[in-house]
């Protein structure tokens, strides 16, 4: 079949209705055009996907009360979208493949017999949900609202918030099958150059069937396999403006009501949107969210490395009450165990009706609480020390948190059972090596701490003040500079 419209109407209809394999919501609308009805005009739509009353009032009104007398000219069609047509949005192409893309979209296309070129007048009927508070990320002061699944709508709520000429915008389809809008933004001036480039880059070479969320986009990013997410999501407009004046890029999918943010820092994990809206905790939140990673990680090790290693070296009364006891379960496998079942209530609040959540917390509070401790089958020191892991996972779990905390906390369970506090140092160093050596878009994940930067300081384990925050410029040291 042919890339290129035929000057034949019925050729080209015929074309189109095999595109879409004849599919019954493909609407074609018969029209007489001109004088004494002279020329043959078609409008063809998706049902359900067209404002009807846009494509009444803007396009068939105008059509069929144009009487004039037709000139059939090589300016025709272009005097038609200058005259006729009455849509704020209107395009011609002459590549079939064009006119299906755009009918997808919920456009009109209208074609006209004798002319290979066909007008496609934007008239979509958006199906979305109206702007609702951000739900994952809730605060206690500053904008609530959150972002939507229509990227078009995410987009003008970000311009009406950042009011300059510099807001930069590029969109890209991708998809082989079903095409999907992906847009890069980004303040230019403000961000570097070299991070838009490779974030167009890897866009640009994502060659897939179909885009089924930002999570094709993140995994780009993380490449082959690193435990830590090296970009950051957000639903929250502040939050992603406030990257977007860092120096940061956006990415937006069509479908998706979160924001991919690159590069992504370790740093920016502990960091929350209210800080910038209150007073308290300017100096301190962040670093005992810092502190939460940290026990979450490795509290369940310690314990066990005390436990088995150690013990002889705490005071009798102390190893007494945290370690001595006629428990069915050592340290080691109770914590393991209990770590795979507060894993699975997790995921069960997910996947549950919301009404039968307080009973799943019941059960399981009877079953971990209750039961397993006056059977003598688990310490309660250890159901203490798990309660206190997870009560810190939280804390940092919005922030793409979740999956590294949760593989580190097993390694180091593993580690600390089998090696002990040397196992636990040596296994550190080897992350924190790790760390240091990755990079999101070619910036140090650990950045401003390695490499070292003074001035980067001001917005990281503590947020200074906003009036030295806003006015000075954020850049990222890059590899290749």
């Amino acid at each position: 079949m042919s890339n290129t419209l035929y000057k034949s109407l019925e050729e080209n209809i015929k074309h189109l209705k095999e595109a879409f394999h004849n599919t019954d919501d493909l609407s074609v609308r018969k029209l007489k055009f001109g004088f004494e009805n002279s020329l043959n005009v078609n409008l063809i739509y998706l049902k359900g996907m067209v404002n009807k009353d846009s494509v009444q009032d803007y396009i068939i009104v105008p059509l069929l009360g144009f009487t004039k007398d037709i000139s059939i000219s090589t300016t025709f069609i272009d005097d038609i979208t200058e005259h006729v047509i009455r849509t704020a949005e209107i395009r011609v192409k002459n590549n079939l493949e064009d006119l299906i893309d755009a009918i997808m979209k919920g456009n009109v296309v209208i074609l006209f017999e004798g002319f290979n070129r066909g007008i496609i007048a934007e008239v979509a009927q958006a199906k979305e949900r109206g702007l609702e508070q951000a739900i994952s990320e809730r605060s206690s002061r500053g904008g609530n609202v959150g972002l939507t699944e229509k990227l078009d709508t995410n987009i003008s709520l970000l311009r009406g918030m950042v009011k300059t000429q510099d807001f930069c915008i590029e969109t890209m389809e991708v998809g082989k099958l079903s095409k999907t809008d992906m847009s890069l933004l980004y303040i230019k001036g403000v961000v570097d150059q070299a991070i838009v480039a490779q974030a167009r880059r890897i866009v640009d070479n994502l060659s897939v069937q179909y885009v089924s969320g930002a999570r094709l986009i993140q995994e780009e990013i993380d490449g082959r396999f690193s435990i830590f997410s090296l970009s950051e999501d957000s639903e929250r407009p502040d939050t992603v403006i406030g990257a977007l004046f860092d120096g940061k890029v956006v990415i937006l999918v069509d479908g998706f009501p979160y924001a991919t943010i690159v590069p992504g820092l370790f740093l920016s994990a502990f960091q929350a949107p209210d800080e910038y809206n209150t007073k308290g905790g300017r100096l301190t939140i962040r670093l005992l969210r810092l502190l939460a990673f940290l026990i979450t990680v490795y509290l369940p090790a310690v314990y066990v490395v005390l436990d088995k290693f150690e013990v002889h070296h705490l005071p009798e009364k102390v190893a007494k009450v945290l370690f001595e006891g006629s428990e069915l379960l050592t340290p080691f496998w109770s914590m393991f165990i209990l770590i795979v079942l507060f894993t699975l209530i997790i995921d069960l609040t997910f996947r549950i009706p919301t009404s039968t959540i307080v009973l799943i917390s019941l059960v399981a509070t009877i079953v971990i609480g209750e039961t397993a401790i006056s059977a003598k089958i688990i310490h309660p020191v250890v159901l203490i020390t798990i309660g206190i892991t997870y009560l810190c996972h939280f804390i940092n779990g919005n922030k793409l948190m979740t999956a590294p905390t949760n593989t580190l906390r097993i390694l180091f369970l593993l580690v600390g059972n089998f090696f002990g506090s040397n196992g636990i140092i040596i296994g550190s160093t080897i992350l924190f090596i790790y760390m240091a050596n990755l990079r999101s878009l070619g910036v140090p994940f650990m950045s401003p701490i390695i490499p070292f930067r003074m001035e980067e300081l001001k917005d990281t384990v503590y947020r200074g003040k906003l009036n030295r925050l806003l006015n000075s410029k954020h850049s990222y040291p890059q590899d290749n500079k």
